[in-house]
């Protein structure tokens, strides 16, 4: 019997917000706003960290396009979704799509993933899909500690691409006060 062939089973939308924080020394960190998973023990046993770890599993607000939405539609509930309400702004274009590749099967994705930077409006607060809303510095993020990203590959997978992209992102806009949350 012939194997069927899928080219991916989901589309996911994603958006990315900052702020700049400013530091004891005047210097402002840019952080990245993400989710901590409500299914820290799940997440921390794919990336192979004991329960007890005080890492905190992290990923990026956003989730499926469902059938007959377009993609900003998508992103939009997505974000009210994880926020409990919050809206945004975009600040420019979804990115190429980032593959999700099955490690079962890493001739094909599984999925696809676009991200887009946004300005976040409004107050996030937790939601069945995400214990808070932290805001991370790119130190954190390199260090994974005391967030990290979901999957077993951490910083190097497609959440960590979408968050260090993003952190470049707004890096290179850091002289545009108007595009920070």
């Amino acid at each position: 019997m012939p194997n069927k062939a899928t080219i991916f089973s989901t589309l996911g939308v994603f958006g990315l917000a900052a702020r700049l924080r400013e530091l004891d020394d005047d210097v402002k960190a840019i952080e990245i706003h993400v989710n901590e998973r409500t299914d820290q023990a799940r997440q921390k046993a794919l990336a192979k960290l004991i329960e007890e770890s005080p890492v905190r599993i992290i990923d990026c607000p956003g989730g499926g396009v469902m059938e007959g939405e377009t993609l900003i539609e998508a992103l939009i509930r997505e974000i009210r979704e994880e926020t409990c309400g919050c809206s945004f702004l975009p600040l420019a274009e979804f990115s190429k799509p980032l593959a999700f590749l099955n490690p079962n099967e890493l001739t094909k994705p599984a999925d696809m993933a676009l991200w887009m930077p946004i300005k976040l409006i409004g107050q996030p607060m937790p939601s069945p899909e995400a214990l808070s809303h932290p805001w991370i510095t790119r130190k954190q993020f390199e260090a994974e500690f005391p967030f990290r990203p979901v999957s077993g590959l951490g910083k190097l997978g497609r959440t960590g691409q979408m968050i260090k992209a993003a952190f470049e992102w707004f890096e290179a806009n850091r002289n545009r006060p108007e595009i920070f949350s």
